[in-house]
């Protein structure tokens, strides 16, 4: 799983700054740069950083945070209403995006900016709405409906 330089700051308990002082030192294992954000690897929950020439030890290695489950999304494909496009014709929404407690957004397409994890399961999954397959990402997203250059971005 990666991380951006912010939820890194998070994750280690020092600001986000300092993340980006160590990327540019090339002290953090695995990080490059994708567009005009870092990208950080996760090692047991925590980037991997290379120690210093001079100062004191680093006191992150103590604090290790989960990434918080409200923040996850959570995409599906909605199989019935495929089926039923198919037969009657129709144009429902196929994709449902949750993120975290807030209401699911149905849409047509959607872009995940980031890594993100495919999952199956061969039995329906009740806290996943019954879904067989499904993506989990904490990155950024947007959705769109028919293909319309309006889409709604969440953040």
């Amino acid at each position: 799983m990666f991380v951006t330089a912010t939820e890194a700051g998070k994750i280690l308990g020092v600001s986000s700054r300092r993340v980006r002082c160590l990327l540019s030192q090339n002290r953090i294992e695995g990080a490059f740069k994708a567009g005009i954000q870092w990208l950080i690897p996760l090692c047991d929950g925590k980037p991997v950083i290379t120690e210093g020439k001079r100062g004191p030890k680093p006191g992150w290695s103590e604090r290790v945070k989960k990434p918080r489950k409200k923040d996850l999304t959570v995409v599906k494909v909605i199989r019935r209403n495929i089926d039923g496009n198919k037969n009657n014709h129709t144009n429902k929404t196929v994709i449902s995006v949750k993120r975290g407690n807030e209401p699911a957004i149905h849409c047509h397409g959607v872009t995940l900016y980031g890594p993100s994890t495919l999952f199956y399961s061969h039995e329906a999954r009740a806290d996943k709405g019954k879904a067989r397959v499904w993506l989990e990402t904490h990155f950024d997203f947007d959705t769109f409906v028919n293909s319309d250059l309006l889409s709604s971005r969440l953040g």
